[in-house]
């Protein structure tokens, strides 16, 4: 079984601990299902899928695919 970390994922506003396995940005797009056009930001930053996580890092992603008003 692979390691786990808990990193805080932004959720509803605000940052709640989870449990992953990822050890990247990439990785967490699927273990969340997170889309490829949303922009992954861990500390304030936005970061590429080679980006690897650590245990506490703060987690944050938007995606750009509203429509309409």
């Amino acid at each position: 079984m692979a390691d786990s970390k808990t990193i805080n994922l932004l959720n509803n506003g605000e940052f709640t601990s989870r449990d992953v396995t990822s050890s990247n940005v990439g990785e967490l797009r699927n273990e969340l299902e997170i889309p490829t056009s949303a922009n992954v930001n861990v500390g304030g930053t936005i970061r590429q899928n080679d980006f690897e996580l650590t245990s506490g890092a703060y987690v944050a992603y938007t995606s750009n695919d509203k429509v309409g008003g």
